[in-house]
Parts: structure tokens; C-alpha cells; sequence
């Protein structure tokens, strides 16, 4: 008899342990964490949609050569090269779909964390960036932030496409701009409407 008791005292600990945790009371973290207070509460939102364009293949791992540029060219802080147009292509928007945009993301440079760093290591140049701007040439990209919606045009088939233009050029962090590869990767995801 008395074995069942404990077996039982053990279940019936196990569900109401279970039901705490369940009812979101968590765990004392111990004296080693802290003092503890009040706390609040998070919640996360969102939905799952069908509605997305597909990113053309020719746009999704592209490469867009600055050019060669003397380290001479770099005359101070701030000096920006002639800027190289690039493109983002999406086809196949359903016609829910009527604005697109970029989230560009990447490695910061150290110096100006406005500019996409290039890579580091042996044989790649230090002192300078790149940085990514709007279509109108004038506007600067922010990394990790929401770009301008470009229109979706409809296609006779009842789905959109879209031509994305974005600008980059290197630009100096220092007055200390040292020669090698100026290499850098921006990663980016499409925004929808």
C-alpha cells in the first residue's frame, strides 16, 4: 500500500508541476542570477500568406563589379567612386501584390556602420565601404531597414513583375585606405506590399 501511495503522490506531483508550467510560472533562476522583479509580457504576431513574387534567377546571386580604383583616389575621409547601378528582379506577383521593396542586410563596416563592410583578411583592402543607395541616386540604402516601394506592373496573365534599380559605390572610412580585393556581400529578402 504504501508503494502505490508513493507512486501515486509522484504522478499526481507531475501534473501539477506540469499544470504550473503550463500556466507560464516559471522557475526560480536562484540567488546567482540576480534580483528578481516584475516582469512582463511578450507577444508574437503575424500570418502566413500566399502572396510573394519570385525573385528571377539572373537577380538572386548576383555579383556587380565597382570597379578598379587607385588608393590615391582616396584623398581623405568620405570619398565616394562613381556609382554602379544593379538589379532585383521579381516575376509571377499575384495581382494582390502591388508594391515591392528590399531589406538589405550584411556585415557593417567598423568605422561607418551605414556601409556594407568588405571583407577582411589577407590580400583585401582596408578604409573603405560600400555603400548602397535608392534609384534616385541621392538616397542612402539603410542596412537591415525597409527600402522605397517600387509598383508592380500587371502582366497579361494576371501576374506582376517588377525592376528593381539600387545603386552602390565605395566610399572612405579614413584617411588610410590600403590596396587589395574590396569585396563585400549584402544579403537581402523581398517586402511585399
Amino acid at each position: 500500500m504504501k508503494t502505490q501511495f508513493r507512486i501515486m503522490a509522484s504522478v499526481i506531483g507531475l501534473v501539477v508541476s506540469g499544470a504550473v508550467a503550463a500556466a507560464g510560472v516559471t522557475t526560480n533562476p536562484g540567488s546567482t542570477a540576480g534580483t528578481q522583479g516584475t516582469g512582463g509580457q511578450v507577444e508574437f504576431t503575424g500570418s502566413i500568406t500566399d502572396v510573394s513574387c519570385n525573385v528571377t534567377s539572373k537577380s538572386a546571386n548576383q555579383q556587380v563589379d565597382l570597379g578598379k580604383w587607385a588608393k590615391s583616389y582616396f584623398t581623405g575621409s568620405g570619398i565616394e567612386t562613381t556609382k554602379t547601378a544593379f538589379h532585383i528582379n521579381v516575376e509571377d506577383c499575384p495581382s494582390s501584390v502591388t508594391q515591392v521593396a528590399v531589406l538589405f542586410d550584411g556585415n557593417k563596416d567598423k568605422t561607418d556602420s551605414s556601409l556594407l563592410a568588405i571583407n577582411t583578411g589577407t590580400g583585401n583592402a582596408t578604409g573603405i565601404g560600400i555603400k548602397l543607395y535608392e534609384e534616385n541616386q541621392s538616397k542612402q540604402v539603410a542596412l537591415g531597414a525597409v527600402t522605397d516601394k517600387h509598383p508592380v506592373t500587371a502582366g497579361t496573365s494576371g501576374t506582376g513583375s517588377a525592376d528593381l534599380t539600387f545603386y552602390a559605390d565605395y566610399k572612405s572610412t579614413g584617411t588610410a585606405v590600403t590596396t587589395g580585393n574590396a569585396n563585400g556581400v549584402a544579403d537581402f529578402n523581398m517586402v511585399y506590399n
